[in-house]
C-alpha cells in the first residue's frame, strides 16, 4: 500500500528515503527527489498555490509541507484511504521534528530515521505485519470461542426463539425470575447467583485473555476499522488467507442474531424492498415430534441463503464481471468485505425481528391485528423507515468496500461491476424465495 516515503527541502536537499515495495529496477533517491521540489515548485510559483497531491495511473503522492521549507512526500496506492495517508505524514513530520529539530546541514542523510518511520507506519497500518505472521491453530480455536461467546451474549440478552416444549431463557427469566424464586432460600440464592456470574463473566473473561494473548483480535480488529470507514477495504488483500475464517465468525454471530434478535419471523431481504414483504404464513413454531412440519426451518433457509448470496454469491458475479485474470484474488478480497458488511445487515433484523415489533407495540404474531397496523404511518416510521436505511447502509458499504479492492485497470469499470452484481444477486435471491416460498 505504502510505496515511498521522501523527506526532503522544497529546493531539493534530501534528508532521508525509504522503499517500501521492492521494484525490479532501483529507484534513483536524487532524481525523485529533484522531480518532486520541482513539481512542487512549480505548482506554487505557476498556480500561486500549493499541491497537496498528485495522482498517477495506479499511485498517489500525497505532500506536505512544515516549517523550514521541509517537505514530506509519501507515495502510496491510489486505493489506499487518503485520510490514512495524511494521517500518517501528519505523525511522521511530528516525529522528525522532535528527533531533529531544526537540523539542517547540507549533504546529511538521517538514515536513523528508517526505525521510527517503520514503527509509525506498521503502527498504523497494522495490517502490513500481518503477511508476516504464522497462524496457529490455537488462534483458529480461540476465533470460534469468541465467536461462540458472542452468540451466547445474544442469546442471553434477546431471548430464546418460540420453539414449542421449550421453557423461556433470557435476562428475565434466567436472571430476574430465578432469583426472585430462591430468595427465600440464602444457600439457593447465594448458589444460584455464583452459578450466574460464572456463565455472565467467564466468557467474558476469556474473550478478554484471548484477545491479548491471541492474534483473535486482529480478525475483529479489520472488522472494526472498515466499517469505520469502508475505504479502507483495499486493505483486504494485505491480509492473509486465515482471515478467511471471518466468513465464519459472520455466519454464526448472523445466524445467532437471526434466530435470537429478529426473531424466526423476519425475512429480511425482501421486506426492505417490499413494505409487508415479511412472510406471516411462516409462523408454526418448532415441533420435535413433526420438525419437517415447522416453519421456522423454513425461515432459517431463508435466512442462510440470504446470507450465502451476499457473502459468495455477489462477490463471484463482481469478480467474473470485471474479468482481470487474478479473479480469484479479487473474489477473495471481496468475500473478506462481504462477509463483514453483514454486521451491518444484522442491525436490520433487531429492527425487522418479531421482538422489536412487540417491544415498540405492534401485533406480527396475528395476522388480523399485524395486517392493519402495516399500512399505519406509525408502522412505515419506526419500523419502516429505519429497516430500510440499514438495508441500504449495508449496500452502501458493500459496494464502497469492493470497489476499493480491485486495481484500477479493469476492462469493466468496478463502480458498474458493483451495481449489476447487487442487481444480479437481488434478482437470484428473488428466484430462490419464489422456488422456497411459493409452494407454502
Amino acid at each position: 500500500m505504502i510505496k515511498n516515503l521522501l523527506i526532503l527541502t522544497t529546493y531539493g536537499q534530501i534528508f532521508y528515503s525509504q522503499e517500501f515495495e521492492k521494484t525490479e529496477e532501483a529507484v534513483d533517491v536524487a532524481l525523485t527527489g529533484g522531480l518532486m521540489s520541482a513539481i512542487y515548485s512549480m505548482a506554487s510559483e505557476t498556480q500561486r498555490e500549493k499541491i497537496s497531491e498528485f495522482e498517477l495511473i495506479t499511485s498517489r503522492i500525497i505532500f506536505q509541507e512544515e516549517e523550514g521549507d521541509l517537505l514530506f512526500v509519501l507515495t502510496v496506492d491510489k486505493r489506499m484511504d487518503v485520510k490514512d495517508t495524511y494521517e500518517l505524514l501528519g505523525m511522521i513530520s511530528k516525529r522528525f521534528f522532535e528527533k531533529y529539530g531544526e537540523l539542517r546541514i547540507d549533504g546529511l542523510v538521517l538514515t536513523d530515521f528508517e526505525v521510527d518511520a517503520t514503527e509509525i507506519i506498521y503502527k498504523k497500518l497494522w495490517y502490513l505485519d500481518t503477511q508476516k505472521r504464522k497462524f496457529r491453530i490455537w488462534d483458529y480455536l480461540s476465533t470460534v470461542f469468541v465467536t461462540l461467546a458472542l452468540c451466547w451474549y445474544t442469546l442471553l440478552i434477546f431471548g430464546s426463539p418460540p420453539i414449542l416444549g421449550m421453557p423461556e431463557f433470557g435476562i428475565k427469566t434466567f436472571v430476574w425470575d430465578n432469583l426472585l424464586i430462591k430468595i427465600g432460600d440464602p444457600v439457593g440464592f447465594v448458589l444460584y447467583l455464583l452459578l450466574l456470574i460464572a456463565v455472565v463473566a467467564i466468557p467474558a473473561i476469556a474473550v478478554f485473555l484471548l484477545f491479548k494473548f491471541t492474534h483473535v483480535k486482529d480478525i475483529f480488529r479489520f472488522s472494526r476499522d472498515y466499517i469505520a470507514r469502508p475505504t479502507r477495504a483495499s486493505y483486504s488483500e494485505l491480509l492473509p488467507n486465515y482471515f478467511l475464517f471471518t466468513i465464519l465468525v459472520s455466519f454464526l454471530i448472523y445466524t445467532s442474531f437471526m434466530i435470537f434478535s429478529g426473531g424466526y419471523f423476519t425475512e429480511l431481504t425482501v421486506f426492505p424492498l417490499f413494505p409487508g414483504g415479511l412472510f406471516p404464513e411462516l409462523d408454526q413454531p418448532f415441533n420435535f415430534a413433526d420438525p419437517l412440519s415447522s416453519d421456522i426451518l423454513d425461515q432459517m433457509i431463508i435466512g442462510l441463503l440470504t446470507w450465502a448470496t451476499w457473502v459468495f454469491v455477489f462477490p463471484l458475479i463482481y469478480s467474473l464481471l470485471l474479468g482481470e485474470r487474478k479473479w480469484r484474488k479479487i473474489y477473495r478480497n471481496a468475500v473478506y468485505i462481504a462477509s463483514i458488511a453483514m454486521f451491518i445487515l444484522i442491525i436490520c433484523y433487531i429492527f425487522a425481528g418479531v421482538k422489536y415489533l412487540e417491544a415498540v407495540g405492534f401485533h406480527p404474531r396475528d395476522r388480523e391485528i399485524w395486517r392493519t397496523e402495516q399500512i399505519t404511518a406509525l408502522y412505515q416510521l419506526i419500523t419502516g423507515i429505519p429497516v430500510n436505511i440499514f438495508f441500504y447502509g449495508f449496500l452502501l458499504y458493500l459496494g464502497l468496500g469492493v470497489n476499493r479492492v480491485t486495481p484500477s485497470k479493469t476492462r469493466v469499470p468496478s463502480l458498474f461491476a458493483v451495481g449489476v452484481a447487487i442487481y444480479l444477486t437481488l434478482i437470484i435471491q428473488r428466484l430462490i424465495y419464489f422456488v422456497l416460498v411459493a409452494p407454502m
